[in-house]
């Protein structure tokens, strides 16, 4: 099936990679993970008129990939059946400096500055992982000549009793096969490389109270990246208090985020079967070889501009609640595009490619010719394994992205005899919408499922109850409806869309507090929920359930934690 092919050895005899798998294989994946995390630093304790909070921190998290029960079919016989294909590391180091200075009743200002130091690596995986065996080309050992007549060296193995016919296009010393592990290549030094940078912030704050009923609040930061350059976002925000219990508040500020080290350095490739056959398919850098082959361009800070309105107030003496309207505009959103096909078939006649009616599809031959021609400029750039390559994409700044929607929020204290309890519920709604046509970068189906895959009705409402060493926590979690768009021809559209309900998850905890330590033991989707099965096959390798649902796909879960506060 490409993987599996009958390969010419040396020789002129035949080998076959079902000698060392009888039964065929399945990669097994394996991944070590290690965290370690540090934070210090000091704070005033009591309040003063210059308070300061001062701290470091640092993180590293790594991961060393196994891979077993697989091949590197380029490699032959010679390949081994477990690999090391490599390890990611990533690393974070910070300082923080912040103040607080009280000016008088009415007035206080917040000022401080942040250093920040990160790195990502791409540790190369053992040459083995990687590797372009000598099958990874078309009649490696020159056994045949352009007209398909034997060589000097095809003649010697046939009168060694090899069966080599070069007349017969469908010969094994014409197969050619995949590069690297099967079902996740190693990291070649081509993809081996430390990400890093430095970046440092400064920023101010003022807030005041000009009347008994306005605050306001002006703000204002600086942040220079290494890689990026500077940046300067501001903030503005009011609140008016109408009357003792109710009020208005808005704000408006600009944002600015730059593209982590491991998004601008990551690649994630993996064997996948979109028609049966494997192929690689997988995320590569915007800056790497594969990527800029396909005209991926450096990556470049996203910007926004948000707007808030809203309400507070108290009904009754208890019930408070706050209800916000929002809207957020980005430019240069961060997204992956859709895969880009490669494929080393060459297009046959357009007459030939039809639908499931039998009717010429016009864009099957499209997708077949854009599919060779990406083939053509992986080869053109010198990528090794280009042919083993059947799917690329890439992160970059490929449209303006606007949300906008509101938020609800009410909490309500009940006092028992010997106990609290207070309920919170938190209720949103949101919409989604192109500000510039991502045509360019998503195909249909993606542009569908990032307006409509996740659900715009969201709420939790939340119960804490606390006696005195005793607490309960019961939580219900809500989220609406949603659809997928599975891009296929059916004839009909309609039935390329499947439509989940909405859904409730319940999570409890109880804690008890003994002799100093912390007892907790709690569920998570107690009830064992899930989300709607996919109808459509639209989720790669067997999976069940969307892996980007918002709802938990894993069923129940439960714990049981102790914790000690010194």
């Amino acid at each position: 099936n490409g993987t599996i092919e009958e390969l010419r050895e040396p020789d002129g005899s035949i080998y076959f990679p079902l000698e060392k798998y009888p039964g065929g294989f399945t990669p097994r994946f394996k991944g070590n993970v290690s965290d370690i995390g540090l934070v210090v630093g000091m704070r005033t304790v009591e309040f003063e008129k210059l308070s300061y909070d001062i701290g470091a921190r640092y993180g590293e998290s790594k991961v060393e990939y196994t891979l077993g029960n697989t091949i590197n079919p380029s490699m032959g016989p010679q390949s081994p059946g477990v690999f090391r294909p490599g390890d990611l590391i990533n690393e974070e180091t910070q300082i923080t400096a912040d103040f607080a200075y009280t000016v008088s009743d009415t007035t206080s200002l917040a000022f401080g500055a942040s250093f920040l130091s990160e790195e990502y690596e791409v540790v190369e995986g053992e040459p083995d992982s990687y590797l372009a065996g000598p099958y990874a080309n078309s009649d490696p050992w020159d056994f045949c000549n352009a007209d398909n007549t034997a060589t000097a060296a095809g003649l010697v193995a046939i009168a060694g009793g090899s069966t080599l016919d070069c007349a017969d296009e469908d010969d094994p010393v014409y197969n050619v096969v995949g590069v690297g592990s099967n079902g996740f290549p190693g990291y070649s030094p081509a993809f081996s490389e430390l990400y890093s940078r430095t970046s440092f912030a400064f920023y101010g704050e003022m807030d005041m109270e000009i009347t008994d009923d306005l605050f306001t609040q002006v703000a204002v930061r600086f942040e220079d990246y290494e890689d990026f350059g500077s940046e300067t976002v501001y903030k503005v925000a009011a609140k008016y208090n109408i009357t003792d219990t109710f009020g208005v508040r808005a704000s408006f500020n600009t944002g600015f985020r730059a593209p982590t080290p491991g998004q601008q350095g990551t690649t994630n490739v993996s064997t996948r079967l979109p028609n049966g056959f494997p192929v690689a398919t997988g995320l590569f850098p915007a800056s790497g070889p594969v990527a800029r082959a396909l005209g991926a361009s450096d990556l470049r800070p996203e910007t926004s501009e948000n707007f808030s309105i809203g309400i507070t107030g108290t009904i009754g003496e208890k019930l408070d609640f706050t209800l916000d309207y929002y809207a957020i505009d980005i430019e240069d959103y961060f997204s992956a595009i859709s895969t880009l096909d490669v494929s080393t078939t060459v297009p046959s006649a357009p007459e030939t490619y039809l639908d499931d009616d039998g009717v010429v599809d016009p864009d099957a031959y499209a997708d077949a010719v854009a599919a060779r021609e990406n083939f053509e400029k992986l080869d053109a750039a010198g990528v090794v394994g280009a042919n083993s390559i059947g799917g690329v994409f890439y992160f970059t700044n490929g449209y303006d992205l606007g949300v906008s929607g509101w938020d609800l929020v009410a909490t309500y204290p009940f006092e028992g005899e010997n106990s609290t309890t207070m309920v919170t519920a938190r209720v949103g709604y949101s919409e989604l919408e192109f500000d510039s046509d991502p045509s360019a970068y998503l195909n249909e189906e993606a542009r569908y499922d990032t307006i409509n895959f996740d659900p715009n009705t969201r709420a939790i409402i939340t119960s804490m109850t606390s006696w005195e060493d005793f607490s309960l926590m019961l939580r219900a979690s809500y989220w609406g409806g949603s659809s997928n768009f599975q891009d296929k021809d059916t004839g009909n559209p309609a039935d390329n869309i499947q439509n989940f309900s909405s859904m409730i998850m319940v999570d409890a905890e109880a804690s008890y507090l003994f002799e100093g330590f912390l007892l907790s033991a709690g569920m998570r989707n107690m009830f064992d929920q899930y989300p709607e099965e996919d109808e459509l096959a639209d989720f790669c390798c067997g999976r069940v359930y969307p892996s980007g649902a918002g709802a938990s796909w894993n069923g129940a879960y439960y714990y049981f934690r102790v914790s000690k506060e010194f």
